[in-house]
């Protein structure tokens, strides 16, 4: 397995680990994510995962659509258990495939979007009531990532950078540079 798969893998796990403890009486509560509702949250992992699947099998990633969400826990478990299968299988992580940036091999490809379920068991937790637990050198790395990319981050998902401390932690400063309070 690869550190890139290796830590989309973790950063998936402190996701569930959020998914799971949600109160059924919150999943409409509004999201640091703008616009987003706590489902909102989790039906666009629950998206990322089977499109994630597909490319680990093969199938470009343009042809994922939204999914309908029933019941977002077990919508979420299950998911869950399919993209850990595709990457789990022979090659996946060699196959090159069409992603929203450009052919990539599936392995590139986890390793860039490994920040999105890191920065989505933030969302996922604030819009919760829970207290949002990242692990701290997936956040090191997501920060380092989104630092390089500047000002192409900025749009629909993530806003301008919140203003903190210098000193503050560097998940705070992850989730700051995400353009989300923290």
């Amino acid at each position: 397995m690869s550190d890139n798969a290796r830590n989309y893998i973790k950063a998936l796990y402190g996701f569930d680990a959020v998914v799971r403890r949600v109160d059924q009486s919150r999943w409409g509560a509004a999201s640091p994510c703008e616009g987003w509702s706590a489902l909102d949250v989790v039906a666009h992992n629950i998206g990322m995962c089977t499109m994630i699947a597909g490319i680990a099998r093969g199938v470009p990633a343009n042809s994922a659509g939204h999914p309908v969400v029933g019941d977002p826990q077990s919508d979420w478990v299950d998911a869950r258990d399919d993209v850990l299968e595709a990457l789990d299988q022979q090659g996946a992580l060699q196959r090159e495939v069409g992603t929203p940036w450009g052919h990539l091999a599936v392995d590139r490809f986890v390793g860039l979007v490994v920040v999105d379920p890191l920065l989505h068991t933030f969302d996922l937790a604030k819009a919760s009531g829970q207290v949002a637990h990242l692990d701290e050198d997936l956040a090191e790395a997501g920060y380092i990532q989104l630092k390089k990319a500047g000002d192409m981050i900025r749009g629909e998902r993530f806003g301008p950078e919140v203003p903190i401390d210098s000193d503050a932690s560097i998940t705070d400063k992850l989730i700051s540079i995400a353009g989300r309070n923290p």
